[in-house]
């Protein structure tokens, strides 16, 4: 698997040592230990200051009450003199270093946003203009109203949607049903727990790389591997391509074109959410049954969307989704579902949302650096496309699977777990093509008009 240019040798290319990551299971395992010798430290700061306050009080009681005289006496109050102010010494440096500890934890912290945004290249550019976005609407009070609602790129979609409709750019609803085609294809051969399996799935389901027969995924589907587990269960592995057409409505039917873009980005219904769906309840999952998902570019908007229904997720047990390319941080991601996200500092998609990604242990962030044939005076429009493209983030992910990150290999292991071995029978590959059964032609012919819009 090769990309143009420089990437053509991607092993000496890419070095996983030099991606940032964030977030997963380091990040849980740290910041709850430190957490937990903070509190464990302040309790042992309490306690021996009761302890201290005890021994005073015996001592002033025992010093009272003793003959003046008494060589004993005098002894014990020189030695609980001494315990009481060993405890106050030993208390006051258990105090300090529970706050310090309690610093470390808000340095790694730091620590880990600084690094999601340390490296220099075209998302960090994307997110400061984002967040630059509140000085520019100053001067426009309705711009500023719509900007405060919460989630700026979901007004904003919603808003060019509607648009789209009345000027006849769109046909349709969003709610209409579209027309779902099921085949059979030969299954992968490779680990489907890796991150090249993953890579390579999506290229195929974005009809880059052909599948495993020579043969090519159409347009406008999605790919469905059923994986046996030695426990008899089931794991399904569910593959979502990118944009394929940027067509306001495709003519041909493609449901991953601008209109599928702008539903996804509004969190709104979408024929690309109808296949998904649909696919997967062609499987009819078991009890045990569990779903993984790898996904691309717009494929991972309407999975993140759809993964904010809570109907959705108990239909379907989702337990982990590899995404390249995406915006998971544009959608409130259930704590409980795992997340690898691989973006590169110039696909300025991951900004979107003009937030930092807040570290979380069950979201690992892999930020890449820009590709090796990057020229500095390279056209931004063409450096975008080529780092957003599939065949690049697949290229990444390939060097992923070398990395000897925590978290990354906390997530693969779990992959592994999901997956329950890709050896305990035969698979199964479909794939699933849906078709808008409304897009703007046939529009014009039921209202009677010809191309250019007149009867």
């Amino acid at each position: 698997m090769r990309a143009a240019g420089a990437d053509d040798d991607w092993r000496k290319e890419r070095d996983p040592s030099t991606f940032i990551v964030t977030g997963g299971a380091a990040f849980a395992v740290n910041t709850e230990a430190l957490d937990a010798a903070t509190g464990e430290l302040e309790a042992a700061a309490r306690d021996i200051e009761s302890t201290r306050a005890r021994l005073e009080s015996a001592r002033r009681a025992v010093w009272r009450g003793a003959c003046a005289a008494s060589t004993a006496a005098a002894r014990f109050d020189l030695d609980a003199a001494g315990l009481v102010g060993e405890a106050a010494r030993a208390g006051r440096e258990a105090s300090k270093i529970a706050q310090a500890t309690a610093g470390a934890r808000e340095a790694y912290e730091a620590e880990e946003t600084w690094r999601a945004t340390a490296t220099a290249g075209l998302q960090l550019a994307g997110l400061g203009v984002l967040n630059g976005l509140p000085v520019l609407l100053a001067s426009s009070p309705q711009a500023w109203a719509l900007f405060l609602r919460g989630n700026p790129a979901r007004d904003v979609s919603r808003a060019v949607r509607d648009a789209g409709d009345a000027l006849g750019l769109i046909a349709g609803s969003a709610t209409d049903r579209v027309s779902v085609v099921r085949s059979s294809v030969r299954p992968g051969a490779a680990n489907p727990a890796t991150f090249s399996y993953a890579g390579e799935s999506l290229r195929q389901a974005q009809g880059t790389a052909p599948l495993e027969d020579g043969t090519r995924v159409p347009p406008s589907s999605v790919i469905v591997e059923r994986v046996p587990r030695p426990d008899g269960s089931t794991a399904v592995m569910l593959t979502v391509p990118g944009t394929q057409s940027w067509d306001p409505d495709d003519t041909s039917g493609n449901v991953f074109d601008s209109e599928g873009n702008l539903d996804a980005l509004a969190g709104a219904d979408s024929h690309a959410r109808q296949l998904i769906e649909r696919a997967l309840a062609d499987q009819e999952l078991g009890e045990d049954d569990v779903v993984i998902v790898n996904a691309h570019s717009q494929g991972a908007l309407h999975l993140f969307g759809l993964l904010e229904d809570e109907g959705f997720r108990a239909r379907y047990p989702i337990v982990a989704v590899t995404v390249l390319g995406g915006a998971p941080r544009q959608f409130d991601v259930p704590d409980d579902i795992a997340v690898l996200h691989i973006s590169n500092v110039d696909d300025v998609l991951p900004s979107i949302s003009a937030d930092v990604p807040a570290p979380r242990p069950n979201i690992v962030d892999v930020v890449t650096p820009a590709h090796a044939d990057r020229e500095p005076w390279q056209p931004i429009p063409e450096t975008v496309v080529k780092a957003h493209a599939i065949d690049r983030y697949a290229i990444d992910a390939n060097a992923l699977d070398r990395s000897t990150d925590p978290s990354v290999i906390a997530y693969a292991a779990g992959l592994g777990v999901f997956l329950g071995g890709a050896a305990a029978g035969p698979r199964e590959r479909y794939v699933y093509t849906a078709s808008d059964t409304t897009t703007k032609p046939r529009a014009r012919e039921r209202q009677g008009l010809d191309a250019n819009g007149l009867r």
